[in-house]
């Protein structure tokens, strides 16, 4: 049997007046453009310097030269790099624009000047602690995808598991509130019955395809 819902998570109206979160520090894209740009910047200094002292061009410099006046600007090499370098260009302009950091939840603060946050996986964590602590519960996963919403699979191994999955929401909420984000987010609850009480609640004579597989779908 497999029950899925996606209720509402009450939020504490002062949470929303922290809308903000912290900005990524992006080190990992602008190293990479640093060294690139001043390998490129090197290169040509260096290149420009030897010039001056009476030294001839580098290869790659000639060679590139050489390349740019023979190649016409319908070539296939030529539009696919100005393709790739718009793309690039693009995708840089969207990371300097956009805060990051997605995998960490901003928190409410207790203070105007205090701000904390709290990573995907230490929520998803804490979470599944809390629906362990659910009877009837013998397994559980947790995702929480994006900032706004959470998935939680549990497997029901004894009791009614309409009974389990109320406790089971009830504990969630709890557990949610407890984590102290500014936004909580949206549960959504698949409940999976074990394969011994699969068998048990099948209609007699009609045992299911594959023990401990939903044998309901879920909602959408």
């Amino acid at each position: 049997m497999s029950t899925a819902s996606e209720p509402e998570s009450p939020e504490n109206p002062a949470r929303g007046r922290t809308p903000h979160r912290a900005w990524s520090a992006r080190r990992g894209p602008a190293a990479v453009l640093a060294l690139l740009g001043s390998a490129a910047c090197g290169m040509l200094l260096y290149d420009q310097v030897a010039i001056g002292y009476g030294h001839p061009a580098a290869p790659w410099r000639t060679h590139t030269k050489d390349w740019l006046a023979d190649t016409p600007g319908t070539s296939g090499w030529v539009i696919g790099a100005a393709v790739i370098l718009a793309v690039l260009g693009v995708y840089l302009m969207v990371i300097a624009l956009t805060p990051g950091g997605r995998r960490r939840l901003p928190m409410a603060p207790p203070a105007p000047s205090v701000r904390a946050v709290l990573d995907r996986a230490s929520a998803a964590a804490l979470l599944r602690e809390a629906a362990l602590r659910t009877p009837g519960v013998t397994a559980a996963r947790v995702r929480v995808r994006g900032r706004r919403r959470a998935r939680v699979r549990a497997t029901v191994a004894y009791g009614d598991v309409t009974a389990v999955r109320a406790a089971l929401h009830e504990e969630l909420l709890a557990a949610t509130d407890r984590l102290g984000l500014a936004h909580p987010p949206r549960l959504r609850l698949r409940l999976t019955a074990a394969p011994a009480l699969a068998l048990a609640l099948a209609p007699h004579g009609n045992e299911p395809d594959a023990p401990g597989a939903p044998t309901e779908p879920e909602a959408r």
